[in-house]
């Protein structure tokens, strides 16, 4: 049985509500409710705290309050023939604590 579509698509477009007004209507509704936005988002913003000036940003401290170090490696031998090493191969690696002494950190 084969149901031809045919009927349902003249029926559209013999009906002004599903041919023309009701998109009309959906789109006119659609519009107001964009519309109607902004003046809540105007509303919004103007409830917001003003942005900091240039004189109300922090300063930089006096002193370097960014010190790097650099490591140096520990002599660990990495292979060279592209594999690599799993987490049991690795050593803890550090900046040469030396043996026996402690670290500034862990006094």
């Amino acid at each position: 049985m084969i149901i031809s579509s045919q009927p349902l698509f003249s029926h559209a477009a013999s009906n002004p509500v599903l041919g023309g007004i009701g998109p009309l209507i959906i789109g006119i509704m659609i519009v107001a409710v964009l519309v109607g936005v902004i003046p809540w988002a105007i509303r919004r913003r103007k409830a917001q705290r003003p942005r900091p000036r240039p004189e109300d940003q922090p300063t930089p401290p006096p002193h370097r309050a960014h010190i790097e170090h650099n490591r140096e490696p520990d002599g660990a031998v990495f292979p060279d023939d592209g594999s690599r090493l799993t987490p049991h191969e690795l050593k803890p690696h550090s900046s040469r604590p030396g043996s026996g002494q402690r670290r500034e950190h862990d006094e």
